[in-house]
């Protein structure tokens, strides 16, 4: 008898390290999400280059044909100003699959959104978005 809560012990013992991996994980991956919803929002262009690998892309849909731009050039373009954009952001969701991750987030214009699905690795500098995707949807009675 005295086995099975030593057998249970063992076997819950990986999942309980692995929670708390997965809580360090997920706080690292919400970390680089936010140098680019925060650099965008506080028109900081260091911030926001912080979240991207350089030789990723961003791919986007125009009058029905697909945009290529290589993160490199986006995170170029980057606001540095400093001046405020009127605008929400939000993490709806992240998911790891071990130096893989996805992220789902939302950037809420007066008009508009933003939604970006971003896909990140897990690098020797950390995690970095290595592909942007995105979809604008116009608020209704806009």
């Amino acid at each position: 008898m005295k086995q099975i809560p030593v057998l249970l012990a063992l076997f819950l013992a990986p999942a309980g390290l692995r929670a708390q991996t997965d809580q360090k994980e997920l706080a690292e991956v919400a970390k680089v999400v936010s140098y680019y919803l925060d650099g965008g929002t506080l028109a900081d262009s260091l911030q926001f280059s912080k979240a991207f690998y350089p030789q990723g892309q961003m791919l986007f849909m125009r009058n029905d044909t697909t945009r290529i731009v290589a993160l490199k050039d986006f995170m170029a373009g980057a606001r540095n100003d400093g001046k405020r954009t009127d605008r929400k952001t939000r993490i709806d969701a992240i998911h790891i699959y071990g130096n893989a991750a996805q992220a789902k987030l939302t950037v809420e214009y007066p008009t508009f959104y933003f939604h970006d699905m971003m896909s990140l690795l897990k690098t020797k500098e950390g995690w970095k978005i290595v592909n942007k995707i995105f979809y604008r949807e116009e608020k209704p009675n806009n």
